[in-house]
């Protein structure tokens, strides 16, 4: 579900995963949990949307700065993931906010 939402997960993070991810990463990818290949689960996540539309569809005018603050909270990869510092100087924080009083 997550990778439906977020996008797949970085490559390198799962390269480096040990042996005993084995039963959750196949050739690189992030595999389905053993008993949840069903056609109803399946078909439960690919109806998704991704997180982008997920908010188009819940939020007003500020949704462009609300998706980039949540894509950067969200990120798989802490290096790249925002701090709470980076995330309060966010523009959803800083250029919007007197728009929303």
């Amino acid at each position: 579900m997550m990778e439906r939402v977020l996008g797949p997960l970085p490559y390198h993070m799962l390269k480096r995963a040990d042996r005993h991810s084995d039963k959750y990463i196949r050739k690189g990818r992030l595999n389905w949990p053993e008993g949840c290949t069903s056609r109803e689960s399946m078909k439960a996540v690919m109806k998704l949307s991704r997180l982008q539309n997920l908010v188009m569809q819940n939020v007003d005018q500020a949704a462009g700065d609300f998706t980039g603050l949540l894509q950067g909270l969200l990120k798989y990869d802490p290096a790249s993931r925002l701090t709470a510092r980076e995330a309060l100087r966010h523009p959803f924080f800083t250029e919007g906010f007197g728009r929303r009083r």
